[in-house]
Parts: C-alpha cells; sequence; structure tokens
C-alpha cells in the first residue's frame, strides 16, 4: 500500500484501497453488490446516471474505487439470469439466499477499476455481498 493510501486511510477513517491478488489466467473478478429501488429505472440512474461531468452514485458512494460503468451490470426483479451467467451451482446456491432479499443485483467485473486499487464496501444504498473469481 502507498505512503498516499495509508495517509488517507488516517486521514479520513477508512481503510485504505488495495491492490487486487493476482488472477489465474483465464479468470477474472466479479463484485455482488445488492439493493433495493424503487423501480428499474432507479437501479439503472443510480450506476449509470452521472449527468455531465459529475461521477454516477455508484461510484460516489464507493469513495475507495474509481468505477468505470461500462463493466457494470444491473438486473432487477429476477436475477436468476444474471448469477447464471456467472456463478457455478454451488455458489449460486448461496448467493439466492442473499440477493433475494433484494430487488437489485449489480455486478461489477473486476477491468471496472482499471487496475487500480480498490475498496467496496456497504453503503446507505447497497449491502457488499463479496467477490467471486470466476471463468471469462
Amino acid at each position: 500500500m502507498s505512503i498516499i493510501a495509508n495517509l488517507r486511510a488516517l486521514f479520513i477513517g477508512r481503510p485504505a484501497p488495495e491492490e487486487p491478488t493476482p488472477l489465474p489466467p483465464g479468470k477474472t473478478r466479479i463484485h455482488l453488490l445488492i439493493g433495493m429501488f424503487e423501480d428499474e429505472s432507479a437501479a439503472r440512474r443510480y450506476c449509470y446516471s452521472g449527468g455531465g461531468n459529475t461521477p454516477e452514485q455508484l461510484t460516489v458512494e464507493q469513495p475507495g474505487a474509481f468505477i468505470d460503468t461500462t463493466h457494470v451490470e444491473v438486473s432487477f426483479g429476477d436475477h436468476t439470469e444474471l448469477l447464471t451467467k456467472y456463478l457455478g451451482t454451488s455458489q449460486k446456491t448461496g448467493m439466492f439466499e442473499k440477493v433475494n432479499q433484494a430487488n437489485t443485483l449489480i455486478v461489477i467485473s473486476e477491468p471496472a477499476f482499471a487496475g487500480m486499487p480498490y475498496r467496496l464496501d456497504h453503503t446507505k444504498t447497497l449491502r457488499y455481498a463479496g467477490a467471486f473469481v470466476v471463468s471469462l
């Protein structure tokens, strides 16, 4: 961790972003976040609409990460298709319990961080459900 990252963590009281662990060939890491939104449009605005030169609310609420939203997927309602796309049967079974408590599932793929250190946390809007190493 860099000196600047350590100082930032000291002054703002949050753990500093960390370098992601290297991935095996043919694999990527995804991060799952869940939340409750009024409707699908509200969920998509949260992730994709920064408006002008302002960042998206997703990025604003995750100050430990730069997030390129071209690598973000949003599922509203039934999350079966998106979970099936990424997770194996054993991983999927455990996630259904967590995810079905919310109407929105957000998947952030590792390339969204552009190789920079990052830290994702629970926010006032989302619960961080974890990271998973998956096949490309």
